[in-house]
């Protein structure tokens, strides 16, 4: 019979570098708001991007805690992609980073470009004023990077 310690290591395995690594994305969108629109601009963008929350530019707890929590659910199941793509691949070295930036590249293109364009055209641009291209792109990357350190050397 398996105990609780023993499901638990798995889990903490293969769900921590895409944590770790949307908590450093995260962080990162955070301090560029800081210094460009709103620190609480992205993960409030979130919200309002799927039509959980209206648009505004105080701060509102509940649209903050609830896009931080669905940033990090979706970075921990794309942390999950890319541990199984990559282990799959044999990837190691520095091609487990390379591996990270294209990776994460190409996620943003087909869940910007594909999904949010086609299931949220009239709400996108908030997405896209909640942080200026240059720190949605270095964030993004860093996110790909993260989760490349983070996740390597993981056992399957």
């Amino acid at each position: 019979m398996q105990t609780y310690t023993d499901l638990r290591a798995p889990v903490v395995t293969w769900a921590t570098p895409g944590l770790v690594a949307g908590a450093a994305f995260l962080g990162f969108e955070v301090a560029a708001g800081a210094f460009t629109t709103s620190p609480w601009a992205f993960p409030q963008s979130i919200v309002q991007t799927v039509g959980l929350g209206a648009p505004t530019g105080a701060f509102d707890l509940i649209q903050t805690a609830l896009g931080s929590g669905i940033h990090l659910a979706f970075s921990v199941g794309l942390g999950l992609v890319f541990i199984a793509l990559s282990r799959r691949l044999g990837l190691a070295g520095w091609r487990i980073f390379v591996a990270g930036a294209l990776f994460t590249w190409a996620e943003s293109a087909i869940s910007i470009w594909l999904v949010l364009h086609s299931l949220f055209p009239a709400t996108l641009p908030l997405l896209f004023a909640a942080v200026p291209f240059w720190a949605s792109f270095v964030g993004r990357t860093g996110f790909g990077l993260v989760l490349a350190y983070v996740s390597r050397g993981r056992p399957c």
